[in-house]
């Protein structure tokens, strides 16, 4: 009878052993087909990663959009393609103005006037687009009623500003931080902060029809911070008398290069500046002394010119001579040959009148007056850049890289306009 029950027993716990088995790979067969059937766990996870990563990207566009809206509410820039565009201003919609190779332009439309843009040109080549200024009912040419700057790229700092100790053996790597709002030289540790202008010189010919050229080689980068030839910032004789400190216009200079640094470039006033440093079509231009006193500046002609353009507080300048020479760069070869061909007036004009002398969406390079810069010339003497209205009567054409040095009380009001910058 014992032995029965044994027999018994080991037959029940095989049948339960089979009967496990066969459960267990039923029920194996059910989970993998919930992990691994289209719509299993796996593919739903995938599926729930998947939409939790989309649905990051939206918020982050949602925040880039909103911080983007609060930038602008607290004066803060929006962009054209790469091209930063100050709150203040408006990038042009006219088909000629609104590419950067070409020289993207910017207006400073006043809030609450009325734009007209438009392509039309009148049979002297003058653009037809209008503003109507707030509270006012006359429609006027929107390039002879507001400032107009043209953007000029410069993409590696490295082309523009040097560091002090910079020479032939010795050349200066410049690194931004935007975190700290620095510039610093990496190469030299003893000068890391101390920044000079990059300035290139030019070689010069003049052919048998006095069509002069000043070709300028940009690839050069063992320039030299000689205090007794062409360099920047410093002072010269006249400034003490003048009340212009070496702190000013080093503190000037670092505000403009690092913002270039940070922003891939600068804007440059689109006309020889007029009264206040504007920067309009069909002005008086500024001069030290016009023929009938009118737009006298006083006895110190280069000061006058510099205190009027400079407005730290709307991030404004007299245009430095790394800057002028980037502005070359930016045009090319053009800008760097005279022309006899473009009717260059032999008598002073108003801004702009002549549209042959338009490289780049910036006028009056080569003809009317010559261009004050900031630019030490050597210890006595500020540069001057461009050609002007003298030199065409002559009969010589000089192009726009033309440098020369002078005297910064210097009488000639045919050398005595100059370019403002705007940088953010």
């Amino acid at each position: 009878m014992k032995k029965q029950e044994r027999r018994k027993e080991k037959g029940i716990t095989l049948v339960a052993l089979v009967v496990t088995i066969i459960v267990l790979l039923i029920l194996a067969g059910v989970t993998l087909n919930i992990v691994l059937d289209q719509d299993g766990i796996i593919n739903k996870a995938q599926q729930a990663v998947g939409d939790y990563e989309n649905s990051q990207r939206e918020e982050q566009e949602i925040l880039n959009e909103l911080e983007n809206y609060m930038n602008n509410l607290g004066g803060g820039i929006t962009y054209v393609g790469d091209v930063p565009i100050p709150s203040e201003y408006t990038a042009s919609q006219i088909s000629t103005e609104d590419s950067e190779a070409e020289g993207l332009v910017i207006y400073e439309i006043p809030e609450g006037a009325t734009v007209n843009w438009t392509d039309n040109e009148d049979g002297d080549g003058k653009n037809q687009s209008t503003i109507t200024l707030p509270g006012e009912t006359e429609v006027k040419n929107l390039q002879e009623t507001v400032n107009q700057y043209v953007w000029i790229p410069v993409s590696e700092i490295n082309d523009m500003v040097m560091c002090r100790s910079n020479s032939g053996t010795s050349v200066c790597d410049l690194l931004y931080d935007e975190d700290e709002n620095t510039l610093t030289c990496q190469t030299h540790t003893d000068t890391p902060t101390e920044l000079v202008g990059r300035l290139y010189t030019s070689s010069f010919v003049n052919t048998d029809n006095n069509i002069c050229s000043y070709t300028m080689d940009f690839t050069k980068r063992d320039q030299t911070h000689n205090e007794n030839d062409y360099h920047e910032p410093n002072t010269v004789s006249d400034d003490a008398s003048n009340s212009l400190t070496i702190d000013q216009l080093k503190g000037d200079f670092t505000v403009m290069a690092k913002s270039v640094a940070k922003n891939g470039g600068f804007y440059i006033s689109r006309y020889e500046v007029g009264s206040n440093g504007d920067s309009k079509k069909n002005q008086q231009v500024l001069t030290a002394a016009s023929s009938n006193g009118s737009n006298y500046l006083g006895a110190n002609k280069w000061y006058g010119l510099y205190n009027t353009i400079r407005k730290i507080e709307e991030n404004k300048q007299m245009i430095w001579g790394c800057q002028y020479d980037q502005v070359i760069k930016f045009i090319g070869e053009e800008a760097q040959v005279g022309h006899n061909d473009r009717n260059l007036t032999k008598t002073r004009t108003l801004s702009g009148q002549n549209e042959l002398d338009c490289m780049k969406n910036i006028y009056d390079l080569e003809g009317n007056f010559g261009e004050w810069t900031a630019e030490a010339y050597s210890t006595n003497n500020r540069a001057s850049r461009g050609s002007n209205c003298n030199v065409a009567n002559d009969g010589y054409f000089n192009p726009a890289s033309y440098r020369g040095g002078f005297s910064p009380t210097n009488s000639s009001g045919n050398r005595s306009s100059s370019r403002s910058t705007l940088y953010l």
